[in-house]
């Protein structure tokens, strides 16, 4: 009956129909793999592809930020991450509990976080040495190198800063992926992170991509070094001196600004705190009421503008001068002047001759000069974040009393690099110059403007050192020996957020200066913000000043102006024994020679008067240029530790020195 039935002409059709159909299927699959064997499918090949390449994107090596002198601040370290394939590791059991237990977490919690559909997965970013012999430990990672399927280790840079917290605010930081987010790393981040390239990966077995398409780098480029303008040395030196005056006046925050005169470059750049949660260059980000300081730019530009001479008197009311219905006071309820000069109200800081000067010269011109010294505009620094300041728009609607609060610098908001960059113009012979945080390269000239005649910046400059260096002047704490030191104090008073008055128990005390008729010019600004107990300026400010300085020329090697006394062992001083002596004596001291030309007259007299058995003179103080000019007679064999000023030296004062002496100098570190 089978048979019969398969004889059927009917069924014998529909057989030889499905056996045809199924015929035609294998010829067309036989030629269609024939045609993908020899001509290939773009699409297939795709999908191979998806299974077995992937493309990654390569980051070039971040550029370097460097001091002036090439010291490194942020470098580069190649460092390890854990990563993964979410798709394998669900698929082995043993991977996902091992990974879970590594990572200390419960194997349903980690299943719940990874994406079966990403084949990619950062687990762990920079991974400590310590880490990875954690990983090691727990079978992460085998004795032979191998790990699990679907885990990998690669290979990526780090930002790492080697002087950790020097500079921090302005250096700036950087995100896991090395992006810049604040400071320099932010500023200049498209020089420094260079060019990435993209770069097609084979996968192996295990899920892990290897490079194969080397000839794809030459896409790709190293990000560019930077090098900033300041000194590392210095700053370190710097910062120090900053903190430690934070701890005696507990002030709320300061700052300190050391900048070439010549070139604008800042060479320092310290404030405290250093580390809050947002950081920004206060230098340039912060507006302030600079107080007296303005005092100088104010006469400054009497001068200038030919409306008074420095030798030229207006009256002080006796301590209070009343206008619009308001009184102007002294600082000082004792402060009672009549007719002072304009040097005299420098020195002694006067407020209500400052606030009748400002009327003499007049709204329009005032406020002219204020912007011609730069005041209202950008520096011209470029970093992000800097801001105008504020002046009156409408000089012709400044009320007098704005007027005479503007004289001694209230009812006006500058930054702190606006006033330093004011002084500097004092500093280098009358030039407006732009500051700027990045090493000027070689052969670049800074852009300045002609401000100042000579004639004006001699006369301010003398009045300056008046206010150091005068029987009444506030600065007195401010001197460095050896140097004249031209500089303002400035004690300014604060608004109140609460009332949005001047308050009584705030202030920003602040030393303005530079060392006068040096051959390397520099100002230097000192500000504290709110200090306790005693405020004013000359107390706070001016000491901090005066430390600077002494570590600013001593880095710098910058030649005293002054005669130094220097004391040499056992070698008393006699007594003069006519007028002849006293002349003589007082006419050396006040002769104008550096401080290794009076070391060296003294170890000359030294060795004249002894010999055959020369003594080893006192350096301490001195920087190691001065101290090489004073032992040269004695040609030692000499060897110099550390930097700054000399703290220590072998042999000791006093020492009998012998031909070809070895003198060891421990400089302050």
């Amino acid at each position: 009956m089978s048979s019969t039935f398969y004889q059927t002409p009917a069924i014998r059709i529909r057989l030889s129909a499905v056996i045809g159909v199924f015929a035609l299927i294998s010829c067309g699959m036989l030629v269609r793999s024939t045609w993908i064997q020899i001509w290939g499918d773009a699409r297939l090949e795709n999908l191979a592809k998806k299974q077995f390449q992937s493309k990654i994107l390569m980051k070039p090596r971040r550029g370097l930020i460097t001091d002036r002198t090439g010291e490194p601040l942020a470098i580069n370290l190649e460092t390890s991450s854990l990563v993964g394939s979410p798709a394998k590791i669900l698929k082995s059991r043993s991977t996902l509990h091992l990974l879970a237990r590594t990572m200390n977490l419960s194997p349903k919690t980690l299943e719940k976080r990874l994406d079966p559909k990403k084949s990619f997965i950062w687990f762990e970013r920079h991974v400590s040495d310590e880490r990875m012999e954690h990983f090691k430990k727990t079978g992460i990672i085998q004795a032979n190198g191998d790990m699990p399927e679907g885990l990998w280790v690669v290979k990526e840079m780090k930002r790492v800063y080697p002087h950790n917290g020097l500079a921090a605010p302005l250096i700036g930081s950087v995100n896991v992926d090395t992006e810049g987010l604040e400071g320099v790393e932010l500023w200049k981040n498209s020089l420094l992170q260079g060019k990435s390239a993209s770069f097609d990966a084979f996968k192996d077995a295990l899920g892990r991509p290897t490079l194969y398409n080397s000839s794809a780098q030459a896409n790709m480029k190293d990000g560019q070094n930077i090098e900033l303008s300041i000194d590392a040395s210095l700053q370190y030196s710097v910062e120090e001196l900053l903190e430690s005056s934070m701890i005696k006046t507990r002030a709320q925050s300061g700052m300190v600004v050391v900048m070439d005169s010549e070139t604008g470059e800042i060479l320092a750049l310290a404030q405290s705190p250093a580390h809050s949660h947002v950081r920004k260059i206060m230098a340039l980000t912060d507006g302030y009421e600079p107080g007296s300081t303005m005092k100088a730019v104010l006469i400054s530009s009497a001068i200038n503008k030919g409306i008074m001479k420095l030798s030229d008197s207006l009256y002080g009311h006796l301590g209070k001068f009343k206008i619009q219905g308001r009184t102007i006071s002294e600082a000082e309820a004792h402060e009672k002047f009549g007719y002072i000069t304009l040097k005299k109200m420098l020195e002694v800081s006067s407020n209500v001759v400052a606030a009748e000067l400002a009327l003499k010269v007049g709204a329009e011109r005032y406020v002219a000069s204020l912007r011609e010294f730069g005041f209202g505009a950008k520096t011209g620094s470029q970093f992000p974040g800097e801001i105008s300041g504020w002046m009156p728009a409408q000089p012709k609607n400044i009320k007098p009393l704005t007027l005479a609060t503007m004289g001694f610098g209230q009812s006006i908001m500058v930054t702190p690099m606006q006033m330093l960059r004011a002084y500097a113009a004092f500093s280098n012979g009358g030039y407006l110059v732009e500051p700027t945080l990045l090493k000027r390269a070689d052969g670049e000239h800074a852009k300045k403007i002609q401000l100042l005649k000579p004639s004006t910046v001699h006369d301010i400059t003398q009045a300056l050192v008046g206010v150091t260096e005068g029987e009444k002047g506030t600065g007195h704490k401010a001197r460095v020996e050896g140097y004249h030191v031209a500089g303002k104090t400035g004690t300014a008073q604060t608004v109140d957020p609460r009332t949005h008055r001047y308050s009584n128990s705030r202030y920003i005390a602040s030393f303005l200066g530079y060392p006068a008729g040096v051959k390397h010019p520099v100002t230097i600004l000192a500000l504290l913000d709110n200090p306790k107990g005693i405020y004013y300026a000359g107390e706070t400010a001016a000491p901090l000043f005066s430390e600077v300085l002494k570590a600013t020329v001593s880095r710098f090697s910058i030649p005293a102006t002054e005669a130094v006394e220097i004391k040499l062992a056992n070698q008393p001083t006699p007594a003069p024994s006519n007028t002849d002596d006293v002349q003589s004596i007082q006419t050396a001291r006040s002769s104008a020679m550096s401080t290794a030309e009076i070391v060296a007259q003294s170890v000359e007299s030294v060795h004249e008067v002894n010999i055959d058995n020369p003594v080893m003179p006192s350096l301490s103080g001195l920087t190691p240029q001065e101290a090489l000019r004073a032992l040269k007679p004695f040609a030692p064999l000499l060897s110099i530790h550390g930097f700054g000023l000399i703290k220590r030296q072998t042999p000791e004062s006093g020492a009998i020195l012998a031909p070809n002496v070895k003198v060891s100098l421990y400089l302050e570190e």
